[in-house]
């Protein structure tokens, strides 16, 4: 008795066209992509408080993550700052400020600048409604919108602003800090 050839052909074919369909079909997009390319380019990753990243990891730890070499980088005074500038499309860049005094994350600042004030709205809702999602409605306090959570990083603040009209541009603002105990 003969056995049946594949309906595709040849077994191997067959088996790389199945795998292909599997992985297209099933791994999805990146959890950061509702929220726009833009949005997931800055964010980096879903994971840790910020691009991956976790409070108290060493600046060592933080080069890792990052894959640019930071623009300026100081160790005086036992205060570690990376300090990056890259960019997330051809009309978007933004710049990242790791502070990390005793060489242990505290505070990470992020500027992000965008063509025009349209843009950076978009961008904005992108970050407020991921925030709103990860750790519940915000609070204002004057242009920010701040959000307080507990973490396995410890107690958190993220603090969000979208200062375009200011800058007559799109410029956004966003800082994520541990906070102390007496700070709340």
């Amino acid at each position: 008795m003969r056995t049946p050839k594949p309906a595709c052909g040849r077994p191997a074919a067959c088996l790389i066209l199945f795998l292909s369909l599997f992985v297209a079909c099933h791994c999805g997009k990146s959890p950061l992509a509702p929220y726009g390319k833009t949005f997931e380019t800055i964010m980096k990753s879903d994971t840790g408080i910020f691009r991956g990243t976790n409070f108290r990891m060493s600046s060592e730890d933080i080069k890792a993550i990052e894959s640019d070499a930071p623009k300026e980088e100081d160790a005086n005074d036992g205060i570690n700052y990376l300090f990056y500038e890259l960019k997330a499309d051809s009309s978007t860049s933004y710049t990242l400020a790791y502070n990390c005094p005793n060489n242990k994350l505290k505070s990470i600042e992020t500027d992000i600048y965008l063509l025009n004030e349209p843009q950076a709205a978009d961008v904005f809702n992108s970050f407020k409604k991921y925030f709103d999602t990860r750790y519940g409605n915000s609070l204002t306090s004057g242009d920010f919108f701040i959000w307080s959570a507990t973490t396995s990083s410890g107690k958190i603040k993220v603090e969000l602003a979208d200062e375009s009209p200011t800058y007559k541009r799109g410029k956004i603002t966003l800082v994520v800090r541990t906070v102390n105990d007496d700070e709340q």
